[in-house]
């Protein structure tokens, strides 16, 4: 049975319920004010006629049946009482409906009215049971000479409660009809919003609905249109690096955009609810990929749903296969370089030109050597070494003249080998590019400074500054404000791709917490500066 159906029964069970039970005591409330209303008016009418000297006068005379029977059937016909008894002290009646039981014992309490009291009671005389007030008849001695019973049978009370029992159906009808109205309405949009589905089912699909948000690898939220978040998996709090949502009742309870600690950058695009296909954000130490589109079916106009997927790992991967590939290019530029000398050393031995030879032979042996060496010597860093001896060697195969100026005291940097080849692997690559693309115009050159410097704004720590700079034609104004974003290059794009380079340098030196600077000098100037603790360890290769 669905929850809607189950909510229409249990609401129509209540409001039967309630309708019965104010049905009941709206009966119990009438049928008590009918009988106050009879107290009053038996009191009121026995305190009359106790009062009124004419009872008084027929008291004192030896026969006051002839005198008061006419009295108080007329009383009865007026006020609709159901019988007026006037008697003597010892309880002789002197009136009565029945004329039978004139000068009967009066059947009732006496003892109140006799001490001078009036009062009223419920007892049972002749006529059946009935609420009756008895008053006292004095002289003006103060003497009791008689006493007047005045009452409404029980039965006459209860005729009177059930002629007003139509109008408390009626309204107990009317509750019920007007509460039943407003349970089916009830039921019917729970039936709507909870598709026809029973208990059962919404607990199997809410627990299936955790399993996949939790389970997923991709992080899944919700931002409806107040700026909160009212549906966000696990994965999506560990790539934002939110604290795990607490067990318990409250654990479904939206969060404001602004309580996350969001980048201003991610929290710009949730809050547009605009759609956006796979833009990337960097996160802390992670670069997200955002996709943001607005919600469908029940959610429809309520808000967006967002997408993250973590492209860090990606990144990362995608650096060492450049760097790999990087290196792999000045290996093959060397051993090509290598060979032609070698060729060269056969050629002048098979000539006899031993002397030639040898000297040919040693003086390369020597420059190459002097090179690795002196980078060794003036570098702290095994891989950015044998990286910039690589790239020398390609570069001078496209006959562009890479030269490097390690200046001193340059701090070793807390990065990752893997990282630190990326980064400066794609600036020298573009760097090479331009200035072997701008041959025609200038020598081709690009040179490479790597120095190091106090930090000024935190004397615990130094700087190190790496500046790329090439005599090519340098980057157009129009594209420099957007020269990092992915796709974005001043090469035409090859059946690779372009803009992949500078985009995962920028990426690197945001999770590095430094800082990139792009300028114009003749040609593209890329500086990178690079905060470094006096007692920093780089990290290791993963």
């Amino acid at each position: 049975m669905s929850v809607a159906r189950r909510f229409l029964l249990l609401q129509l069970a209540v409001v039967a319920l309630v309708t019965v039970t104010v049905s009941l005591v709206l009966f119990a409330q009438e049928r008590s004010a009918v009988q106050e209303r009879a107290e009053a008016v038996t009191r009121a009418v026995a305190t009359a006629l106790a009062d009124d000297p004419y009872v008084l006068e027929a008291a004192g005379t030896p026969d006051p049946h002839p005198a008061l029977q006419p009295l108080t059937d007329r009383l009865l016909e007026d006020t609709g009482l159901d019988f007026v008894t006037i008697m003597a002290p010892d309880g002789t009646r002197w009136t009565h409906p029945w004329p039978s039981s004139v000068g009967d014992p009066y059947r009732g309490d006496r003892s109140h009215a006799l001490a001078g009291e009036v009062w009223t009671s419920t007892e049972r005389g002749n006529l059946g049971p009935s609420v009756r007030t008895i008053a006292p008849v004095r002289d003006q001695d103060g003497t009791v000479v008689a006493l007047v019973a005045t009452g409404v049978l029980l039965e006459a009370l209860s005729q009177q409660a059930l002629a007003q029992l139509p109008a408390v159906l009626l309204v107990g009808l009317l509750l019920l009809a007007a509460s039943a109205t407003v349970a089916a309405l009830a039921a019917r949009y729970l039936g709507r919003v909870t598709h026809g589905w029973g208990p059962e089912e919404l607990a199997q699909v809410h627990a299936l609905h955790d399993a996949v948000l939790n389970e997923a690898t991709e992080g899944l939220l919700l931002v409806d249109t107040a700026g909160t978040v009212p549906v966000l998996n696990a994965r999506a709090r560990e790539l934002l690096g939110i604290p795990p949502e607490a067990p318990g009742p409250g654990r479904r309870t939206a969060l404001p955009l602004g309580s996350l600690g969001l980048p201003l950058a991610l929290e710009a695009v949730l809050r547009s609810g605009a759609a956006v296909q796979e833009q990337w954000v960097v996160a802390g130490e992670r670069t997200l990929i955002v996709s943001s589109l607005p919600a469908r079916g029940a959610l429809a106009g309520r808000g967006m749903v967002v997408i993250l997927r973590d492209h860090t790992e990606i990144s990362r991967l995608s650096g060492q296969l450049r760097a790999t590939s990087a290196l792999a290019g000045a290996l093959r530029a060397q051993t090509h370089e290598h060979a032609n000398r070698m060729h060269t050393v056969v050629s002048l031995l098979e000539l006899g030109h031993q002397e030639e030879a040898l000297d040919f032979a040693s003086a390369d042996r020597q420059r190459t050597r002097g090179l690795s060496e002196d980078l060794l010597a003036r570098l702290d860093d095994p891989f950015l070494a044998a990286l910039l001896v690589g790239k020398t060697a390609a570069a001078h195969e496209r006959g562009v003249e890479l030269e490097v100026v390690v200046g001193p005291d340059v701090p070793r940097l807390p990065v990752s080998p893997a990282d630190l080849v990326s980064l400066v692997g794609n600036l020298v690559d573009n760097a090479v590019e331009a200035a072997a693309a701008n041959a025609a115009r200038v020598r081709p050159v690009v040179e490479v400074e790597i120095t190091g410097a106090p930090d000024d704004a935190d004397p615990a720590r130094d700087t190190a500054v790496i500046t790329v700079a090439d005599t090519g034609m340098g980057v157009p104004d129009e594209l420099a404000h957007r020269v990092f974003d992915l796709g974005v290059s001043t090469k035409p794009a090859g059946p690779e791709g372009r803009g992949v380079g500078l985009h995962l340098v920028r990426e690197v030196v945001e999770r590095w917490g430094a800082r990139i600077e792009l300028g114009n000098d003749g040609g593209a100037v890329f500086t990178v500066t690079i905060p470094a603790p006096r007692d920093a360890v780089p990290e290791q290769v993963p």
